[in-house]
């Protein structure tokens, strides 16, 4: 995924589960990848924030872009007294960031521009990781 592409990505408000699905290894090049994207979003813009972002969930849907689970989306306030969002998607493989539509690309392009680099982080960051236990 390019470094771009990384610092772009992001998913929308909208599911609120983290549902059962079978523990997974780091997916091999071509497998699925699941990340914990955290935005810190700028003082006040957490409103608009919240809209654009709930876009940019059923539009990865309908590209299908995305797993539908797990997918959890929460709010919480950092150590600046900030707000930040945190979600965690699986995409169906490494490479579907890298091939959103110019239409997911504008949602991206939006949500940056609402967040803003906190505490040594940058405004949006999206590590990958690995699911070690899920629901069932």
């Amino acid at each position: 995924m390019s470094s771009m592409t990384r610092r772009l990505a992001l998913v929308a408000l909208g599911t609120y589960s983290l549902a059962a699905q079978p523990p997974q290894a780091a997916a091999a090049p071509g497998g699925t990848e699941t990340v914990i994207s955290t935005f810190r979003v700028r003082e006040g813009k957490e409103a608009e924030f919240a809209k654009v972002h709930a876009q940019a969930w059923p539009a990865y849907r309908r590209f299908g872009l995305v797993l539908e689970k797990p997918h959890l989306v929460l709010q919480g306030v950092d150590e600046a007294g900030k707000t930040y969002f945190v979600e965690i998607l699986t995409w169906k493989d490494h490479d579907a960031p890298d091939h959103a539509s110019p239409e997911i690309q504008a949602i991206w392009a939006q949500l940056e521009a609402l967040c803003e680099p906190r505490l040594g982080h940058r405004g949006i960051e999206f590590p990958e990781v690995k699911m070690v236990q899920a629901e069932k």
